[in-house]
């Protein structure tokens, strides 16, 4: 007997609507591109604010600042460097400028000078009869407009002088210092009341005594380095520098430096300012200013340094500015006890710290040295 045999019968495929297959899997991916291009907008969003938030949270608790890190930046790539004067970060290639040595007077009653705000080193010593003068240092490609009143040299100031091998600017000067000037081969002279008076000129406005209103200016010495056919760089040694303290690292105390050279009219004072980290300048209880800008000058160091002095003659003084001898230095709110040591005459002052004796190294930006007689008293508080 035969068995009959189920044939099943095979499902027919439900019939594809082609057009609207096509639409979907067009909106399919369309779909995925979106999302996969939002999810890689978020993750660059995540990636920038955290990146954001790691780098306010290290300036925040390490105290550093923006500006620090810019001014790395542009050191790491060859655009800054530290100028060999005063270590300040200036464009590459106006590191090195040729130096100006200028002598400026302070006689009280010739106050505010002009341009010394714009040097890199300031040095003030006594001259005669109580009144301390001054020694400026530049070494920069910036405009100085005015700079003086230009007073005479003295025998002392020649070796702080030699130690830059600069154009040297003055207005005659003691005998002693006119015979000493043209021995000393790294100087370049430049003697107003020795015939060279095109590189000066006289303010009548500022004084009715004519040998307080001589001034010269960085374009007049600029013409001066070029008639002399002076095309080099600078050739002297560098102090060291380092970088200034944070915020964080510094003391919060407005402490004052007083310095009392003779009269009233001559006591020189620093007070600190934490928030900039440097020190404003006064003298005679007044503080000290520029004649042109009208700002206050202030130091980034100041530098005590202690000089045996005795006199000369019946009216000039000597120091002995060759050889070592104790020192005070301030910087980042706080004073340093220290040495100074000075081998030749040409040879770099140099300041070493007591504690464990080596070299201090200096905050770039203006240092000003006061060099005071051994019998004299600084205080601080």
């Amino acid at each position: 007997m035969l068995k009959k045999i189920k044939v099943r019968k095979r499902k027919r495929k439900p019939k594809i609507n082609k057009l609207a297959y096509s639409e979907n899997k067009n909106m399919s991916e369309k779909i995925k591109k979106f999302f996969n291009k939002k999810s890689t907008k978020i993750t660059l969003l995540v990636v920038v604010v955290v990146g954001f938030v790691v780098m306010i949270s290290y300036f925040v608790f390490s105290g550093g600042s923006m500006d620090q890190n810019i001014e790395i930046n542009s050191n790491a790539t060859g655009k800054q460097a530290a100028r060999v004067l005063d270590g300040v970060s200036v464009k590459k290639g106006e590191e090195n400028h040729y130096p100006y040595a200028v002598m400026i007077e302070n006689l009280s009653t010739v106050r505010p000078q002009s341009g010394l705000d714009k040097a890199g080193v300031v040095y003030e010593a006594l001259a005669e009869g109580g009144i301390t003068r001054f020694l400026a240092i530049y070494a920069t490609y910036d405009e100085i407009k005015e700079i003086g009143p230009v007073r005479s040299a003295r025998p002392y100031y020649l070796d702080w002088v030699a130690e830059y091998s600069p154009l040297y600017a003055h207005a005659g000067g003691s005998p002693d210092a006119i015979r000493l000037i043209p021995q000393i081969d790294n100087i370049t002279n430049l003697d107003q009341i020795g015939g060279q008076h095109a590189y000066f000129w006289r303010d009548p406005s500022r004084s009715t005594a004519s040998e307080h209103t001589l001034f010269t200016s960085s374009e007049l010495l600029a013409f001066a380095l070029r008639d002399k056919k002076i095309t080099s760089e600078g050739n002297y040694e560098p102090w060291l520098f380092k970088k200034e303290k944070t915020a964080s690292q510094r003391i919060n105390e407005a402490k004052k430096i007083t310095i009392d050279y003779s009269t009233f009219s001559y006591k020189v004072s620093y007070t600190y300012d934490f928030e900039n980290n440097r020190y404003m300048r006064e003298n005679g209880d007044e503080p000290h200013t520029d004649y042109v800008t009208g700002n206050q000058l202030f130091a980034k160091n100041v530098i005590v340094q202690y000089v045996k002095t005795s006199m000369a003659d019946s009216s000039r003084l000597a120091m002995d500015t060759i050889g070592e001898g104790g020192a005070l230095l301030f910087q980042d709110g706080e004073m340093i006890n220290a040495t100074w040591e000075k081998k030749d005459q040409a040879g770099r002052t140099r300041f070493y710290n007591t504690s464990d004796g080596k070299e201090i190294e200096l905050n770039p930006g203006p240092t000003w040295v006061q060099i005071v007689p051994t019998d004299r008293t600084v205080e601080y508080n």
